[in-house]
């Protein structure tokens, strides 16, 4: 059994880390509220940009490579988004998982694009070439880097560097869950081909300039818009992993805590009982010499 020295010195470390983990989690559930209004705000939007694009990518008779994309696939652009800092439990693991799983499933020739530290770490760990790296924003991104990152992803297409384009990045759920996603960017994904779009007669949209310039304009922000979308719904998700891991790190502590008290109150009371039983017979001793 530890002494009570050793033990006081571990019930001592441990109530130092519950402070500092109940402090963690404090600070990421601010900013966790602030980060999940941000995504109900924003999700409105980016969701009807793409049901409008993925409509026009169906009922469009362009023949921009944008939309119908490219007759033979030889390479693959993946964007992988993660976060900078770690402490957030299984939030960028998982996404990482599913960009393995993704990369091993392509019969292609592949382009990475990390965004976040752990992302980035990951990669170069495993000597995988990334074409671009993002960092230092992703627990307050800025439409800016959005913007950034959609010009070069748009980019890859434009310059036949990439045939297809892919983003993998956590969409929030709720505070202890994110789901890992993987969505087309380019070329702009259509719904479906059932008989309902089949039967659909005609072409609804109307270009009063021609339709290729203006989808040159529109498809750029459109990705712009999916990359925002993703990195405020990742931010979110961050914090709230954070939040929930901080809070399970704080009770497993004090949990522990508990624990050892309970050794030191039982390792006091034997060290309390065999100092009586030294005195007794010391006493007794005495008393018979």
């Amino acid at each position: 059994m530890a002494s009570l020295r050793d033990l006081k010195r571990q019930i001592g470390s441990i109530q130092n880390i519950s402070k500092v983990t109940d402090a963690l989690q404090a600070v990421s559930a601010v900013k966790f509220r602030r980060a999940e209004a941000r995504v109900k705000k924003a999700r409105p939007y980016a969701e009807n940009m793409e049901e409008m694009m993925r409509d026009i990518a169906s009922k469009s008779n362009s023949n921009s490579p944008l939309m119908v994309g490219r007759e033979n696939v030889s390479t693959v652009a993946v964007a992988t988004l993660t976060s900078d800092r770690g402490l957030a439990g299984g939030f960028n693991a998982q996404v990482l998982r599913q960009t393995t799983r993704f990369r091993q499933e392509q019969n292609a020739d592949l382009v990475q694009v990390a965004g976040g530290r752990k992302g980035i770490s990951f990669f170069r760990f495993r000597r995988i070439r990334l074409a671009e790296e993002y960092s230092g924003f992703s627990d307050t991104p800025t439409y800016e880097k959005a913007r950034e990152i959609g010009r070069r992803l748009t980019g890859l297409f434009q310059d036949e560097e990439a045939d297809e384009v892919y983003l993998i990045y956590n969409r929030f759920v709720n505070a202890a869950v994110q789901q890992p996603v993987v969505t087309r960017l380019l070329p702009i994904a259509t719904e479906s081909d059932d008989e309902e779009d089949e039967e659909d007669s005609g072409n609804p949209f109307e270009f009063v300039e021609d339709a290729d310039d203006i989808l040159e304009r529109l498809v750029p922000k459109y990705v712009e818009t999916m990359v925002w979308q993703a990195l405020i719904e990742g931010a979110a998700g961050e914090h709230g992993a954070r939040m929930t891991a901080m809070k399970n790190a704080t009770d497993n502590a004090n949990e522990l805590v508990d624990t050892l008290t309970l050794q030191m109150n039982k390792a006091r009371q034997a060290q309390i009982t065999q100092e009586i039983l030294e005195i007794v017979s010391g006493a007794e001793a005495l008393s018979s010499g």
